[in-house]
């Protein structure tokens, strides 16, 4: 009785289990089918990828923010050179005389990056002759026709041919006097031009890429006349190993220690990441030698702890504070104050903290992390009634001492604003102040407020 009872059952079951199978099939045969008509709206009912679709999806792909520094160095080998469809790209509307028989493009590699879901972005190198070799970023539409460019990449060699079958190896190419490399990100292409005379010269030049495609240069400067120590901060970044594009180069900040006129402070926000209205910073803080740029003390932090990042609150500008922060008899700090400053017209923000740091050895020790020195917030309606307060932090160092180290005073002042508008439609302004003394003690390892 039982097994009668048993074989239908399982009959039953076998039965479910097909339909489910079935059913899948079923799910994965429609599936296939809805990304095969997306497809084919893409390219057009019943077509194929056009050679042009083809190309961008065989290309290999580079996350973004990326330097392309394209060198003769990095084809080297034969092996080093990967075919371009220059048909497919439309590379001929680059160069007018890309098909004359004496112009020797030779394709040289490539590469796509997302910029935006409007549009293709494409990096191209070519050698031109014998002696230059270039790289442009190339932005299309999805039909594949170009909506505009940029030369991102330059390098030249003053003679000989880098494939020629006598001379291959790195060290005995001659370069020429210019180059150009670029630091790419997501909605922003930052290029430096770089030549060689009497002093290394950079010229800065920052481009925005628009919505539809489009590539507007934005700003260009020369950083020897922008930047304070310029060759030392040069200098300082080759032996840090860091590429100045790597770097916010408006937020470096330098000053002359006033303890050693043979030293100077230098900070370096080394960017991590990096997207539109958006970027994250490492900090290098250091003293070197002011006559060959060495560094003599350092002192690295990650961007995941040191606060350096700039979104919603734009990160506006890094200093350097020399006042007499005397820690003991024979220890002086120095600062070093980051400013924010927050995008919203009826909701303000403006604050600055503020970084102690001492010699320990041939590093340096951070001894006072972000410190709140002022703080203005508020919200209004635009014309006149709000409320606004800003705070703002006097450092005082005391007499008293914990673990060998000064305490320090702080004196605090809150300012609170309130508008209204009055019955003559006038607006007025009420303001309040308040007064408080704070203090911060060294526990041995940083200070801390005391509660």
């Amino acid at each position: 009785m039982t097994m009668r009872f048993i074989r239908p059952l399982m009959l039953v079951l076998l039965l479910v289990v097909f339909m489910q199978s079935q059913q899948s099939s079923f799910m994965d045969a429609q599936a296939a089918a809805e990304a095969k008509d997306a497809v084919e709206n893409a390219v057009g009912k019943g077509a194929s990828l056009s050679d042009f679709q083809k190309a961008i999806t065989a290309m290999a792909e580079r996350a973004l923010p990326i330097i392309d520094a394209t060198t003769f160095d990095n084809f080297i080998d034969e092996d080093d050179v990967n075919p371009i469809d220059d048909h497919a790209l439309k590379i001929e509307t680059l160069y007018p005389d890309f098909y004359k028989e004496r112009a020797k493009y030779r394709a040289m590699a490539s590469y796509k990056v997302t910029l935006s879901p409007n549009f293709h972005s494409v990096v191209v190198t070519y050698q031109l002759g014998e002696r230059e070799m270039e790289s442009s970023l190339i932005n299309y539409d999805t039909d594949g026709n170009i909506l505009d460019h940029q030369l991102i990449a330059y390098d030249e060699v003053a003679d000989g041919n880098i494939f020629d079958n006598q001379s291959t190896a790195k060290d005995e190419i001659a370069y020429g006097l210019t180059r150009i490399k670029s630091r790419l990100s997501e909605s922003a292409i930052t290029t430096h031009h770089i030549s060689w005379d009497s002093i290394k010269e950079i010229e800065e030049q920052e481009f925005a890429i628009n919505f539809d495609g489009s590539i507007e240069k934005t700003a260009s400067r020369k950083l020897s006349q922008s930047l304070a120590n310029y060759a030392l901060i040069l200098s300082v970044l080759e032996a840090l190993g860091i590429d100045p594009l790597a770097v916010k180069t408006d937020l470096i900040a330098s000053k002359a220690n006033p303890q050693n006129s043979n030293e100077v402070i230098v900070a370096i926000p080394e960017i991590m990441d990096e997207g539109e209205q958006y970027f994250d910073l490492n900090s290098h803080v250091l003293i070197a030698d002011t006559r060959s740029g060495a560094i003599i003390h350092k002192y690295f932090e990650t961007s995941q702890t040191n606060q350096w990042v700039s979104d919603a609150i734009a990160l506006k500008e890094i200093s350097i504070d020399t006042a007499p922060y005397r820690m003991a008899e024979d220890v002086r700090a120095f600062g070093v104050r980051v400013r924010y400053s927050g995008m919203s017209r009826v909701n303000p923000y403006e604050s600055e903290t503020l970084s102690l740091f001492i010699r320990s050895g041939n590093r340096l020790k951070k001894v006072l992390n972000g410190y709140p020195m002022r703080e203005t917030i508020g919200e209004w309606d635009g014309e006149c009634s709000g409320e606004f307060t800003d705070t703002e932090n006097i450092l005082l160092m005391s007499d008293q001492k914990s673990n060998g180290f000064s305490d320090i005073k702080i004196k605090n002042r809150i300012v609170t604003t309130k508008n209204e508008v009055n019955s003559n439609a006038e607006c007025d302004a009420i303001e309040t102040e308040a007064l408080q003394v704070k203090e911060l003690k060294f526990n041995g390892i940083e200070y801390k407020s005391v509660d």
